[in-house]
């Protein structure tokens, strides 16, 4: 084994190689190239194979949005609060197209562990909701259709799926001022 090679520099590494190379094309051996070792070496690490680089790929990654997140909208609030975590989620996606792959195949039913990986995600979400006086009802349905809304436009989007010439942040502005006039009419107001 390689001296200071551990297991969160092995899944680092195999993060930037899922964005450069895609996540389809990350496998053991693959990464052991990469790293410049034999791929029975990685099992000291990952006895489980690739299910467990995947499983591991994916904590880090909502670990790593997480943080991101956290960052982006401390010392905001309400709407600037909303228009930086979608802003800071997309860019994510952009910027780590292989790793967002990885994180899709979460499944916060299989673990504990899968279970806590997007709670830092969502409680900052529900944190930043709670500003607008919404009932817990009202939360969740607005934390399901952010999430639905980011993770649709960003992954069409990565993929290149959107074909029109018109400008995507322009979209991607409309559908959050949309979203933000919906919030401000729960509340009986409108968005600004």
């Amino acid at each position: 084994m390689k001296v200071g090679l551990n297991k969160q520099k092995i899944i680092e590494s195999a993060a930037n190689m899922a964005d450069e190379k895609g996540f389809a094309n990350i496998t053991l051996k693959v990464l052991a190239t990469e790293l410049g070792i034999k791929s029975p070496s990685l099992y000291k690490h990952f006895s489980g194979g690739l299910d467990e680089l995947n499983k591991e790929l994916m904590l880090y990654g909502w670990h790593y949005l997480d943080g991101e997140i956290t960052k982006a909208v401390i010392g905001k609030s309400k709407d600037d609060a909303v228009i930086a975590f979608c802003y800071t989620y997309r860019k994510f996606v952009l910027e780590h197209k292989g790793l967002f792959e990885a994180m899709q195949w979460y499944n916060m039913y299989l673990s504990e562990e899968h279970l806590q990986a997007t709670v830092g995600t969502v409680s900052v979400l529900f944190q930043v909701l709670d500003a607008y006086g919404l009932t817990e009802e009202q939360k969740v349905h607005t934390v399901r259709m952010l999430r639905a809304f980011l993770q649709g436009f960003s992954t069409i989007e990565s993929h290149g799926g959107y074909g029109n010439p018109v400008s995507l942040n322009d979209t991607f502005d409309f559908a959050l001022k949309t979203i933000l006039n919906g919030i401000a009419d729960l509340q009986g107001g409108t968005a600004q």
